[in-house]
């Protein structure tokens, strides 16, 4: 933004031109009436009412500053980011872990469970075959189950690898997340599985009463004195963990939460801020790559707007978790209402699960500094 004799002019990059806002007012019916630059209207209008004598200098000043500073405008390719030479053994250690996830996720949605075999083996207690039969199908799916929780452990490690890099002095968290695209690439994969995981295990109850039974089958042997040789895979202790684990709504998302939480816990040096201002920047820089056609047409995968919608919601629940007063208070760093049209601008049947995760799996929703605006857009 600069002035020119009596001209105030705004600087647009995307399109290297000055525009001066006394071309507002430029008769409506003339050929080639200027446009609002860069579909950034809020900031048009403040420099019309500038022009006008309807906004002070300094309060525009401020309007624009403060709307540059939250809203980093860069693109992020979450397509095609290649690792730098200093991320290569973050990236590494990360990559083997996301390497399964696909696999889990197939798993996760081809799971039908034991639900036929465990109703006939309770409604014919003293039918030993008709147990033996439910036993066995219930064995593999709880190995299954195992192999689930056993990941998410992984996955919180991957996450803390990711964390560290991401916040780590001297560069603030928009720094990183531009120079270290791949890093970004790779967290945003975990939060797009993260939501994908709970979505498919809400859908599931197969999955709590599968374990239930498998864990009532246990107690009864083990008051018989009998021992089960799948006790062996799946122990009482490990039983205790996976079935606090899968009690969860989101067991995933569970995870991340407590990963962060404790990640910023145990980096008392490491100030609060630059943990959720990682959070925050990436829900902010997937909002205006969804919202801005010129970065929206350099997707080349269809998926990648589902990507994005699904990285960005993630990154707000999670804020939402971690920051002591949420996501949806007004001194928040995320613009909810931004965020929230963005998904409402989508086809109700790929945004309704992502709307609905925000309405039930946030943390501070509900709260007395959430917006009366806010709650309605949610409802």
């Amino acid at each position: 933004m600069v002035m020119r004799g009596s001209a105030l002019f705004l600087f647009c990059p995307s399109a290297c031109s000055f525009l001066s806002p006394h071309l507002l007012f430029v008769a409506e019916d003339r050929a080639g009436a200027p446009q609002p630059p860069c579909n950034t209207s809020h900031r048009w209008w403040m420099l019309m009412l500038a022009s006008k004598g309807l906004l002070a200098m300094g309060n525009l000043i401020k309007v624009l500053g403060k709307d540059l500073e939250n809203c980093p405008h860069f693109f992020l390719d979450f397509e095609n980011a290649q690792p730098t030479e200093a991320e290569t053994a973050v990236w590494n250690q990360v990559s083997a872990v996301l390497e399964e996830a696909h696999g889990i996720l197939a798993e996760l949605q081809s799971y039908n469970g034991a639900g036929q075999e465990i109703r006939e083996a309770i409604q014919n207690p003293n039918d030993l075959q008709l147990q033996e039969k439910a036993w066995n199908a219930v064995c593999p799916l709880v190995a299954k189950l195992k192999r689930f929780y056993e990941f998410s452990l992984r996955l919180e490690n991957a996450l803390r690898s990711l964390l560290e890099a991401l916040t780590s002095p001297p560069y603030a968290p928009m720094q990183h997340l531009e120079r270290e695209q791949a890093l970004a690439k790779q967290f945003a994969e975990i939060l797009h599985f993260t939501l994908s995981f709970d979505e498919l295990k809400m859908t599931n109850p197969a999955i709590q009463n599968d374990f239930s039974y498998y864990r009532r089958t246990i107690s009864r042997n083990r008051l018989n004195n009998q021992q089960l040789e799948a006790e062996n895979e799946v122990n009482n202790e490990m039983a205790n963990r996976m079935s606090l684990f899968y009690a969860e709504a989101t067991p995933m998302l569970k995870t991340l939460s407590n990963a962060t939480t404790k990640f910023v816990s145990e980096n008392k040096t490491l100030p609060i801020e630059d943990t959720t201002d990682c959070l925050s920047t990436m829900a902010c820089v997937c909002r205006v790559m969804l919202e801005t056609p010129e970065y929206r047409c350099r997707f080349t995968n269809t998926d990648t707007m589902l990507f994005c919608m699904r990285v960005m919601v993630g990154v707000i629940i999670l804020y939402d978790h971690v920051h002591p007063v949420g996501a949806f208070a007004k001194t928040s760093k995320i613009d909810m209402k931004g965020c929230i049209k963005v998904l409402k601008e989508q086809p109700s049947n790929s945004v309704e699960g992502l709307l609905n995760a925000l309405r039930y799996t946030t943390r501070h929703l509900n709260d007395d500094s959430t917006s009366k605006q806010i709650r309605a857009l949610l409802q």
